[in-house]
């Protein structure tokens, strides 16, 4: 691959390229496109192939998001995973990568809380990585049946095969088209995300089994009361995921969107702001 020039004015932010312009559809880059516009951070788009991420890294000098260890000590890592969002920033002449490490550089590295607010409130640090922890374990497992396989139509041609053989496995090496959901596996399926979707409007302060308008009434709008941060950006990236992946008019994003009195739509609405460039 031809790698990039990086821009020495502004940040350079690596998210994933797909066969539609622009459509800017993971959930992991989309927690980071929210951290720096919430930073009021300027920075340039590129979009990386999925064949090309690794490569990239290793040329800027990104660390591996994921790190599997060797059980024996001292031994290498049995395996080094490179990933998107990656940034890079000409301040620091530094590339990092991960989602919730670039939301902690950000903080670290653009302080003045008047020009660039903080993503992680002070004195939440922990919780904050307690939180993104939490929500991978419980909401990764029963959305990645769906998501997964309808990603891999608006993969580039390129990248199908690395794509493929490096997804399936996650499914007992089941062809991707054979691991959507259907019939009454979809159904039980859906509503194990509906389920995991109303512990999280839990968090809310709201009662997540009233009725939907009694939900919207006591609901803060946000996580932590009545300003935004970083908590809130991880849950807006996964379902803008969702929304991204299955489409506007799928007959699932229309579901996600009817849960838990609208809190969905309504928190996508609230990080608006936050989307930056179309």
């Amino acid at each position: 691959m031809e790698f990039p020039k990086l821009d020495q004015t502004r940040i350079t932010f690596f998210d994933l390229a797909s066969n539609i312009p622009n459509h800017r559809f993971s959930c992991s880059t989309w927690k980071t496109r929210y951290a720096l516009n919430y930073k009021r951070l300027p920075f340039t788009t590129h979009f990386v192939d999925f064949i090309d991420v690794e490569p990239l890294c290793k040329h800027i000098g990104a660390k591996p998001s994921i790190i599997v260890p060797s059980p024996t000590p001292g031994e290498p890592p049995l395996k080094q995973i490179y990933t998107v969002p990656v940034i890079y920033d000409p301040k620091t002449q530094k590339a990092i990568s991960e989602s919730l490490a670039i939301a902690e550089y950000l903080d670290a590295t653009y302080p003045n809380e008047d020009e660039h607010p903080r993503l992680i409130k002070p004195g939440t640090l922990g919780l904050t990585r307690a939180f993104a922890k939490s929500v991978d374990t419980l909401l990764i497992p029963p959305i990645i049946p769906f998501l997964l396989p309808a990603t891999f139509p608006i993969v580039l041609e390129r990248s199908r095969e690395y794509f493929r053989s490096s997804r399936e496995p996650y499914f007992g090496g089941k062809k991707l088209e054979d691991v959507t959901p259907t019939g009454g596996e979809k159904v039980a399926g859906m509503k194990k995300v509906e389920d995991v979707l109303r512990v999280f409007a839990g968090w809310f302060n709201a009662n997540p089994y009233e009725a939907p308008i009694e939900l919207a009434k006591d609901q803060n709008p946000w996580l932590m009361g009545t300003e935004p941060s970083y908590v809130d950006l991880i849950l807006a990236a996964y379902v803008m995921w969702m929304k991204k992946v299955w489409g506007e008019e799928s007959e699932e994003w229309k579901a996600v969107k009817s849960w838990n009195g609208g809190k969905w739509e309504s928190l996508l609405d609230g990080c608006k702001i936050f989307e930056g460039e179309p």
